[in-house]
């Protein structure tokens, strides 16, 4: 068997010295690179191959490992002196892309963990404050081991192959040093009591070097092969029941339904996760609000790109008109100097021969309040005055959110849509009612 903790692989490399962390997450120095993202696919095609030589491979669920590495690729910008060089990164979860299996985690973390298959709970009873939960599994292989207690949310899975492989994704076993809050495990729907802690058998002191608790897992994780059993001789099929046929048809029939049932799921799934996204353009700030507002200005007709590292947001093209993108997510009103980092785009832009170019700002403003309750104005008059001798396009997201969602009922009013941001000098009008997108609900 083998065990793995995603959580402390990273620190196994080199960092970044210039920038250790971008976005939030490690940037793996340059010439780590190439190792990494090769050791990602020697490992996960090492996985598989164990698991299916019959092995079982145990994973202690961690969050997202998440970090940015270099893609090879660069990008140029000016000439002479004046040129530069941006390098392009790109970001990868080394837990999802080293796991020879659908893996997807959401941050949280506790104690209350409750099994779900009852040759577990011993397991985690008899060591009750060395486990916790560090991440829920949101995807996961085969069937749920473990879940957060008095919900369904699971921590750890197990998948059973056909050659006698294991797939386990487990909750973490802490050091035998690390801090316990105490809280006790129960088991999904079990009604018996805890046992006392004075009905348990004191046990003599052990060596320092002696951990009970990994050695109980470990011989739990052995118990599991063994449980497998012989597999049946192949000669066995040959010999079936009178009812065995039917049977059979009956779960034919019914593994197609469910087939159209699963793939009709993840079909509106899918759907969910896009409706979900647009969303962010009444929520969110950074690069998700800059994704999001790049989506909705193809949407709409642009051709849109993400503008070189240092310089505007994104970058616009309808026909042969240019423009240039400041995205801004607020807890409140823009500002002049919002308005000012856009002129500086824009003449940055037609330095560099592009002509005459068009300047839009994107803010979510008071983004931390229901859109239909955004009372107070987005753009303060002093901005206003600033913005339209510049013919600055002033629109918030939401607005953009409306327009998107009306060229997805209407595909023929995008090229309208375009062409009133290209021409807007100063507030975009309208779009305003909020109403009219949502069926605002109690919960």
């Amino acid at each position: 068997m083998v065990f793995w903790d995603p959580a402390n692989t990273l620190e196994t490399y080199q960092f970044s010295l210039g920038d250790r962390f971008y976005k939030g997450d490690p940037r793996i120095a340059d010439h780590e690179t190439n190792a990494i993202v090769q050791d990602i696919i020697r490992r996960r095609n090492e996985f598989k191959e164990f698991i299916e030589m019959g092995r079982t491979l145990a994973i202690f669920t961690a969050p997202a490992q998440y970090f940015w590495y270099d893609t090879g690729k660069r990008e140029k910008s000016g000439t002479g002196r004046n040129q530069k060089v941006t390098t392009i990164v790109d970001r990868l979860d080394l837990a999802e892309a080293a796991i020879p299996a659908k893996f997807r985690v959401t941050p949280a973390e506790g104690k209350r963990i409750s099994a779900r298959q009852s040759d577990l709970r011993s397991l985690l009873s008899g060591s009750p404050d060395r486990w916790w939960y560090r991440a829920i599994l949101e995807e996961h292989p085969g069937e749920p081991l473990a879940v957060v207690a008095g919900t369904n949310k699971c921590v750890g899975s197990i998948k059973r192959y056909k050659n006698g492989g294991i797939l386990l994704i487990l909750p973490d076993l802490q050091g035998p040093n690390y801090p316990s809050n105490g809280e006790e495990i129960e088991e999904l729907g079990h009604d018996e009591p805890p046992t006392p802690m004075e009905a348990l058998t004191e046990e003599p002191e052990e060596d320092p070097g002696h951990d009970d608790a990994s050695m109980e897992l470990i011989t739990w994780v052995e118990s599991l092969r063994s449980s497998n059993g012989e597999p049946p001789p192949a000669w066995l099929q040959r010999y079936r029941f009178s009812e065995d046929r039917k049977t059979a048809e009956k779960i034919a029939e019914l593994e197609t339904r469910k087939a159209g049932i699963v793939a009709e799921i993840e079909s509106l799934q899918e759907h969910r996760e896009i409706s979900d996204a647009w969303k962010k353009l009444i929520h969110a700030t950074g690069d998700e609000l800059e994704s999001q507002t790049l989506e909705a200005f193809r949407r709409l007709g642009f051709q849109a790109e993400r503008g070189p590292e240092g310089r505007a947001d994104i970058v616009l093209s309808l026909g042969t008109r240019r423009a240039v993108v400041e995205v801004k997510g607020l807890n409140g009103s823009a500002a002049e100097k919002n308005a000012a980092q856009l002129e500086k785009w824009i003449s940055e832009e037609m330095l560099s021969g592009t002509g005459k170019v068009k300047g839009i700002l994107v803010v979510n403003s008071y983004r931390h309040i229901p859109p239909e309750e955004r009372n107070n104005p987005a753009f303060p008059h002093q901005m206003v005055t600033f913005s339209t001798p510049r013919e600055h396009c002033l629109v918030t997201s939401v607005q953009l959110l409306a327009m998107v969602r009306a060229a997805m009922k209407d595909p023929s009013v995008a090229p309208a849509i375009a062409e009133e941001l290209m021409n807007t000098t100063g507030i975009v009008s309208g779009w305003e009612d909020v109403t009219s997108l949502f069926m605002v609900s109690d919960t």
